[in-house]
């Protein structure tokens, strides 16, 4: 076994420790099975995006208690994307059921958007009073008015997830609106959805953006915000204050890895109007609103690149109406794209296998002589047309792409629930035909990410010559399989058929590929004498 081959197959196996290790050290905690309290502090006049040191604050006073004859009422308000359902305990929304993605994006048993007044002495917590309800088809309106207080909320559901608040009080000097109960979990692969949830706020045309682990981490700030909002793997939740922003805002870290929020509204006006936007993370959608939501759509570095596939992948389900024939045919299409890089590419390394034997034997000749081996070595690429360096750049053209798709597919909400074929139902999420492994974390086990590391491995087999080089032809594909047996099954469908579409362009190339080497070079100069002439001078 060479050198090279033992350092690889070490190499590979560093990789994989640290894999495993990073999988345990950083595994969130489970969740419970019950809802966890809301941390009422985070009600009272918040002045930083992060949980503060303990201050003196005045204590919020028990909820009001009109008439204990009034029980808590719901009232539901729906159009064709959402239906919003609201209780009159605080006057909060107690359901966000999400219609075309059949998700409710409030958790069980609590509710957002409650209201704190605060006034000069005291913080009174209205999320457990039972206030009186007056409704219509498109809006519902909650009110109170007792100890020197007057409170009027009205939520107004506008077109597709817009929902609108007026808010009308006297006797308190600002109020606040609360969002300490996060966003639920609305992914079966909790763990993932987990990793997603991030706290967004935006100040002074800066979006500062806070993930759980780090909360606790960040530094305070106490400046106006232009609007908040939290984010999950696929939704979005953001407020939209008065036109002078909220006076404050705060972002709660929960026990259960979820983020919460509150801000204050300081009202300069009679009526001050809040715009609530509820719904999915879409990237064309959010940018409409022109104050920086898209930002919450992680497309990473190339987003350039990435706004360009996902504007082609629409494009193609119009035309197909279905995502895994999208996907298929995408994968066609930059197959189509990258044809005449990776003909190069592959060309190149072939040739480069192939001239071995004569690089060996240069090796063996001047090995005393380092100078003369490496004139010989590039007489002889310039002899037989061959650039040892042309099989990278076809490799870092197509990387940006690459990295895009797979920030596309990996958070691309459109492939949420979409079926391809029978045991596919879900492009969004892993293939987990044949279960999971029972250890290194239950990583699932389908066919499409078995097929894609057999398509590797015979795409290896057809471009190495040398038979010697097993690690790379092998255990690199065993590898990279590994990586993807979690990945969404959109991703997975699309490497494995540009893998297919590889090896039928492989062994078109292998026909004329065979009989290169056996073809005697052209002289290009007098000056381009082979190895064999040099070596009698």
């Amino acid at each position: 076994m060479s050198r090279d081959t033992i350092r690889m197959i070490i190499g590979f196996g560093v990789i994989v420790v640290i894999l495993i290790v990073w999988q345990l050290a950083f595994r969130p905690k489970p969740r419970p099975q019950q809802p966890l309290g809301v941390d009422t502090s985070a009600r009272v006049a918040p002045d930083t995006l992060v949980k503060p040191e303990p201050v003196d604050k005045p204590e919020p006073k028990p909820a009001l208690v009109l008439d204990t004859s009034v029980t808590e009422t719901s009232t539901v308000l729906e159009n064709d994307f959402v239906r919003y359902e609201f209780t009159n305990l605080g006057g909060a929304l107690k359901s966000a059921r999400l219609k075309r993605y059949d998700t409710d994006l409030v958790p069980q048993d609590l509710a957002l958007f409650s209201t704190v007044l605060l006034t000069a002495d005291s913080a009174i917590d209205l999320s457990g009073t039972a206030l009186p309800t007056r409704s219509t088809r498109r809006s519902v309106t909650y009110s109170v008015a007792a100890e020197g207080l007057s409170f009027t909320k009205t939520f107004v559901l506008e077109e597709d997830y817009i929902l609108r608040q007026e808010v009308e009080v006297s006797g308190a000097e600002r109020y606040v609106i609360d969002g300490s109960s996060g966003m639920a979990v609305t992914e079966q692969n909790t763990k993932d959805d987990l990793t997603h949830f991030h706290f967004y706020a935006r100040t002074e045309g800066k979006t500062h953006r806070f993930a759980t682990k780090n909360l606790k981490e960040a530094k305070s700030f106490g400046t106006a915000a232009d609007w908040v909002g939290l984010k999950s793997k696929y939704f979005f939740v953001a407020a939209i204050p008065p036109e002078q922003g909220f006076d404050s805002c705060r972002a709660i870290a929960l026990e259960d890895q979820r983020i919460g929020f509150s801000a204050v509204v300081k009202p300069e006006t009679r009526v001050t109007e809040t715009v609530f936007y509820v719904g999915p993370l879409e990237y064309d959608r959010l940018r409409s609103f022109r104050l920086g939501f898209e930002e919450a759509v992680s497309l990473g570095f190339a987003k350039p690149v990435a706004l360009g596939i996902l504007w082609l992948l629409k494009l193609l389900y119009r035309v197909f109406r279905n995502w895994g024939v999208a996907i298929i045919i995408f994968a066609v299409l930059m197959k189509a794209v990258f044809f005449p890089l990776t003909r190069t590419q592959t060309k190149q390394m072939r040739q480069m296998q192939l001239l071995q034997p004569k690089l060996k034997e240069l090796k063996k000749k001047y090995k005393n002589d380092p100078q003369t081996l490496n004139q010989e070595t590039m007489q002889l690429y310039k002899l037989y047309k061959v650039n040892p360096l042309s099989g990278c750049l076809p490799m870092l053209v197509q990387l940006p792409v690459f990295w895009a798709l797979y920030s596309v597919l990996r958070t691309f909400i459109d492939l949420r629930g979409a079926r391809f074929v029978f045991w596919l139902k879900d492009l969004s999420q892993p293939d987990t035909l044949f279960g999971h492994l029972p250890f290194f974390g239950n990583p699932a086990i389908g066919l499409l990410p078995i097929l894609m590391g057999v398509s590797f491995i015979a795409q290896n087999m057809l471009t190495q010559t040398d038979k010697k080089n097993w690690a790379l032809t092998i255990i690199f594909p065993i590898f990279i399989t590994v990586i993807f047996l979690n990945f969404p099954s959109g991703l997975q469908l699309y490497w494995f058929m540009y893998n297919v579409l590889s090896i039928v362009e492989s062994i078109i190339g292998l026909r004329g590929g065979r009989s290169w080497l056996k073809k005697k070079p052209k002289k290009e100069s007098p000056k381009a004498t082979p190895p064999a002439k040099a070596q009698k001078k």
